[in-house]
C-alpha cells in the first residue's frame, strides 16, 4: 500500500513540475519568437518576387497577444500572492490565498504551444496536459480547488485570446517536424534535471519587503480566523 502511494505521489510530482515557471517560460519565449518571426510556406518566394501580402506574417499579432496575456496574468497572479502572504488578504470561505501559478502558466502556455505544433488537435493536447497539472496542485496539497481553478481560468483566458487570432488564419505558420521533438525533450528531461523552483521564495521575499512583516501569513491563520485588518478590532485573548 505504501509503495502504491509513493508511486502515486511521484507521478503527480513529475506532472506538477511541468507547470513550473522555469520550465514553461523558456518554452513560451521560444514559441513567441517563432510566432513573431516565422513565415508561412511560400512567403519567401513571394517576398523575392515582390508579391508579399498580409497573410505572409499572420502570426505576429498572435505573438503580441500571447506576450501581453502572459505579462498580464503573471502580474495578477503575483499581486494575489503578495496580497495574502504580506497583507493577509484572502477569502477564507473559498480557501483562497492566491491564483495558482502552476495552473495559470500551464493553461496560458501549453495549449498555444500545442497549436503551433499541431493546430486544433495540438491545442487540445495542451489543454489535456494543463488539466493534469491543475489537478496535481490539489492532489499534492499545494493549492485548494478554488486557487487551482482560478489559475486555470486566468491562464485559459490568455491562451484563448491568443488562439482566437492564431487559429483564425488559414495560412498560420506551423512548426517544422523537429520542433515537436525538441519541445517533447524539453518537457521530459528538464523536470528531472532542473533544481527546485525558487519562485515561491522570491514572492515571499517581495511580500515581506512590501509589508514590513518578518514572516508571511499562512493558510492556517486564514481558515482559523486569525487574520484581522489593522482597522478591525481584534478579539480579546
Amino acid at each position: 500500500m505504501t509503495g502504491g502511494h509513493e508511486i502515486h505521489s511521484l507521478f503527480w510530482l513529475a506532472v506538477t513540475r511541468l507547470g513550473e515557471a522555469q520550465i514553461l517560460l523558456p518554452a513560451f519565449c521560444a514559441g513567441a519568437l517563432w510566432l513573431a518571426l516565422a513565415r508561412p510556406a511560400g512567403a519567401r518566394g513571394r517576398l523575392a518576387l515582390g508579391t508579399a501580402h498580409a497573410h505572409d506574417h499572420p502570426a505576429r499579432l498572435s505573438a503580441l497577444r500571447w506576450v501581453a496575456g502572459i505579462a498580464a496574468t503573471t502580474v495578477v497572479t503575483t499581486v494575489s500572492k503578495v496580497a495574502f502572504l504580506g497583507f493577509g488578504i484572502g477569502i477564507a470561505a473559498l480557501d483562497f490565498t492566491g491564483f495558482s501559478g502552476h495552473s495559470m502558466y500551464a493553461w496560458a502556455i501549453l495549449p498555444v504551444l500545442g497549436a503551433i505544433v499541431g493546430g486544433w488537435r495540438g491545442a487540445l493536447a495542451g489543454v489535456a496536459l494543463a488539466m493534469l497539472i491543475t489537478y496535481s496542485r490539489v492532489d499534492l496539497g499545494a493549492h485548494s480547488w478554488s486557487e487551482a481553478i482560478a489559475g486555470m481560468a486566468l491562464g485559459a483566458a490568455a491562451a484563448g485570446w491568443t488562439l482566437a487570432d492564431y487559429l483564425a488564419h488559414p495560412g498560420a505558420v506551423r512548426a517544422p517536424w523537429w520542433l515537436p521533438l525538441l519541445l517533447a525533450a524539453w518537457l521530459t528531461l528538464l523536470p528531472m534535471r532542473a533544481p527546485p523552483s525558487r519562485t515561491h521564495g522570491l514572492v515571499v521575499a517581495i511580500s515581506l519587503k512590501l509589508s514590513g512583516r518578518t514572516r508571511p501569513y499562512t493558510r492556517f491563520e486564514l481558515l482559523a480566523g486569525l487574520i484581522h485588518p489593522s482597522w478591525e478590532k481584534r478579539p480579546a485573548p
